[in-house]
């Protein structure tokens, strides 16, 4: 079997074999392949909205949801990729998104913290604005090499880079640290006639709910106390621990 994929350029004039626009899988086929990704390990993944909403997971089916409130975290397998339901946002009432993560990568957090250190997943309000007009936002989440950036800014929030429609956002990631995440949030829904369509759904992979966050039927967390999400100090705390930025593109309708 061969795969294709259209050459984007890299700021840097380097070839890069894939971009953001292939096919939903296609990295992390090939991550799992040329053995950069661990299709065994679970890697944790927070999502976050603007505000408040709903995060839903579907473990092994899209019967099989995995409810928990914003911000939500989960682990997901490395090389597999997974569709998510957010509702329930206050910015936009009686609408659902559905964005698809794709693990392509994983951190190396201290032992026994996994959760702790989980890829950051961010949506804003001009995200769901974009996807609401059926416009597509791709964002690749990366890990941060620290020796290349401020030490001011290794604190901050998630960093968002934007790049143009013509620019491999995939490249660009590469070129700044190690990609770990390709996430695209449309405005994509399931078929009215066939809520768990396969098609749309996919594979849907096993999920692991952090104990903190999951909700079970009676509605309440199964674990109260919160997962704290520390950020290691880089050069005095092990580093490869946050994935804290993002190469992001909006296409057009």
């Amino acid at each position: 079997m061969v795969a294709s994929a259209q050459q984007y350029p890299s700021t840097d004039r380097r070839h890069f074999p894939l971009n953001h626009m292939t096919s939903p899988g296609t990295a992390a086929a090939w991550a799992v392949a040329n053995g950069k990704a661990h299709p065994a390990y679970f890697q944790p993944v927070r999502i976050t909205v603007p505000t408040k909403g709903r995060v839903d997971f579907f473990d092994g089916s899209p019967a099989r949801p995995v409810s928990m409130a914003a911000p939500g975290q989960a682990a997901l397998l490395v090389g597999q990729t997974y569709r998510v339901r957010l509702t329930a946002l206050p910015e936009f009432p009686n609408q659902e998104f559905y964005p698809t993560i794709e693990l392509i990568d994983r951190l190396h957090p201290p032992e026994g913290l996994a959760d702790r250190f989980p890829v950051e997943v961010q949506f804003s309000e001009d995200d769901f604005e974009f996807a609401a007009q059926g416009r597509l936002v791709t964002k690749v989440v990366y890990l941060e090499q620290p020796d290349r950036i401020p030490l001011s800014v290794l604190d901050a929030d998630l960093r968002v880079t934007e790049v143009p429609p013509q620019q491999n956002a995939l490249a660009e990631a590469d070129l700044l640290g190690r990609p770990v995440a390709i996430v695209r949030l449309g405005g994509r829904t399931p078929d009215s006639h066939n809520p768990l369509d396969p098609t749309f759904f996919g594979f849907c992979p096993p999920v692991q709910p952090s104990p903190a966050t999951a909700t079970p039927e009676n509605g309440q967390p199964a674990n109260p106390t919160p997962i704290q999400n520390e950020t290691p100090q880089a050069r005095t705390r092990p580093s490869g621990v946050r994935a804290s930025a993002s190469i992001q593109q909006t296409g057009g309708r």
